[in-house]
């Protein structure tokens, strides 16, 4: 295989075009409907991500497939992934046995989020989840906590089962911070 081949699932778009994206959604409709439309977006082209990761595992590890990488060797290749395609940069950081978390910086979705007035990255979001959950090998909440959009350093997406994100939520909604409440998990 070749690197044309390893990039057959992915585009390579203007960064442009996800704020004209956001745009789009955005119009005649609530924020509430243009974030959950949002999140869909991303959660319904996972797939193409995860395939692309794939194969530019397969391009760059003959033999290799994101199921057989160690973990650590893993989150590099996804990191390298998503800076190679001009999102930005990802670091992994495992909070809790149930809750990681992917800190993003120079996110190109926050810069989107901005530019519309939102502090949220909503797109990612949805694809995160959806590339989690096939890693996962089931259902992966994603929770976006902290945005660059927003004012933040970073864009902080927590990563766990729906119950531990759940219980992490209900924890933030009731006033504790973000490592408060991954502790209080147990």
């Amino acid at each position: 295989m070749n690197a044309t081949a390893a990039a057959a699932h992915v585009l390579r778009l203007p960064a442009a075009f996800l704020p004209a994206v956001r745009r789009a959604l955005a119009q005649d409709r609530s924020p509430m409907d243009a974030a959950t439309l949002l999140r869909q977006v991303g959660y319904d082209s996972g797939a193409g991500f995860h395939a692309a990761l794939e194969e530019r595992i397969a391009w760059e590890r003959p033999g290799a497939s994101v199921g057989t990488l160690p973990e650590g060797e893993f989150w590099a290749e996804f990191s390298a992934f998503w800076a190679d395609a001009g999102w930005g940069t990802v670091r992994h950081v495992q909070m809790h046995p149930g809750v990681g978390a992917l800190e993003c910086e120079g996110w190109a979705e926050a810069a989107a989020a901005r530019e519309a007035g939102d502090g949220f990255c909503h797109l990612t979001t949805g694809i995160f989840a959806d590339m989690l959950g096939r890693l996962a090998g089931g259902d992966v909440a994603v929770m976006e906590v902290e945005c660059e959009a927003a004012g933040a350093d970073r864009c902080r997406f927590l990563f766990g089962g729906p119950a531990a994100l759940g219980a992490v939520y209900q924890e933030m909604a009731e006033g504790h911070g973000v490592e408060l409440a991954v502790a209080r998990l147990g």
